[in-house]
């Protein structure tokens, strides 16, 4: 998690040197090409992270968003005139995506046992079941089953 930080950093850096030279378009690509596509690299594993490191990832955000602007806006501002998700934004549209292509069967065949519908767990007639819902699988640890509750467990499919 350290390298990704630092990572995330310099490309943070390289946008804060950039600012004064580059118009405000050029900076959009480049944090879309340097800051966007590796922080969403994988995205799926490391959102389970702890809550100091997810605050590091939100913060380095932050800062790389607000140097797109010469002024002290509001991030939420900022998010929202240059079309950027926020990192829990970002990862529930990826999971959306992710169980869409599961549902539709568009991922590799070792995700085919990943999750059960519920209507396969069930035998009775649920709600639940009748919207084609998934079942969370068990996690051995806090974790994991954390992770599972809070994002799987949404209305995404």
């Amino acid at each position: 998690m350290e390298t990704f930080l630092t990572q995330l950093s310099k490309s943070c850096g390289m946008l804060f040197k950039w600012k004064h030279y580059t118009s405000i378009s050029v900076l959009i690509t480049v944090y879309f090409a340097l800051f966007h596509s590796y922080l969403t690299y994988s995205i799926l594993k490391w959102e389970r992270v702890n809550k100091t490191n997810l605050l590091s990832l939100i913060r380095l955000q932050n800062k790389a968003v607000r140097t797109l602007e010469y002024n002290k806006t509001k991030t939420t501002v900022l998010y929202s005139k240059h079309n950027i998700l926020e990192i829990p934004d970002l990862f529930q549209l990826l999971v959306a995506k992710f169980m869409y292509s599961f549902y539709n069967g568009g991922l590799p065949n070792h995700f085919d046992n990943y999750f059960a519908e519920i209507a396969s767990v069930h035998k009775c007639q649920t709600r639940l079941a009748s919207l084609q819902k998934y079942y969370l699988p068990r996690m051995k640890t806090s974790r994991g089953s954390a992770f599972f509750k809070v994002y799987w467990s949404e209305n995404l499919v």
